[in-house]
C-alpha cells in the first residue's frame, strides 16, 4: 500500500510541475491556413501534383481581393465543373468561415504566395458574400 501511494505522490508530482504547452505564437492568417488550407495546398503553396493545384504566385491570389474572396468562398466558382488544370480534387466551398477569418487567409496567402498582394479586409469578404447564391439545399 505504501508504494501505491508513493507512486500516486509521484504522479501528482510530475503532473503538477509539467509546463503548459506554449501558445501558438503563429499569425492568425497562418494558423487558421493550417486548419482550412495546408493539407490540400501545401506550407509552400506547391499543392500537390495530379490532386491538389498550386495557389503560389496564381492569378487569383493576387488578382481582386473580393473576386479571391468569392472563388474560395464557392468552392472554386463550382470548380467541379470548371477547373484550370489537371488536379483530381476539388476545393469545397469555405462560405461558412467568417469574414474576419477568411480575410485573415487570403491576406496570408496573398502576402506569402501572391508576391506580396494587398491585404484583404473582412469588409472586402463582407462584400463578396453578398454576391454569394443561395447556399445548396
Amino acid at each position: 500500500m505504501r508504494w501505491v501511494a508513493w507512486g500516486v505522490c509521484l504522479t501528482t508530482a510530475v503532473l503538477a510541475t509539467a509546463e503548459a504547452p506554449a501558445p501558438d505564437a503563429r499569425p492568425p492568417g497562418q494558423r487558421l491556413y493550417g486548419v482550412h488550407c495546408l493539407s490540400c495546398h501545401q506550407a509552400d503553396g506547391g499543392g500537390v501534383p495530379n490532386m491538389q493545384p498550386a495557389i503560389a504566385g496564381g492569378t487569383w491570389v493576387k488578382g481582386d481581393a473580393r473576386a479571391l474572396a468569392m472563388f474560395v468562398m464557392t468552392g472554386g466558382f463550382d470548380s467541379a465543373s470548371r477547373k484550370d488544370s489537371d488536379a483530381g480534387n476539388v476545393m469545397p466551398p469555405f462560405r461558412q468561415l467568417a469574414d474576419a477569418d477568411l480575410a485573415e487567409i487570403l491576406t496570408y496567402i496573398r502576402q506569402k504566395f501572391g508576391n506580396g498582394a494587398s491585404p484583404v479586409t473582412a469588409a472586402d469578404v463582407a462584400e463578396a458574400r453578398t454576391s454569394l447564391p443561395p447556399p445548396a439545399s
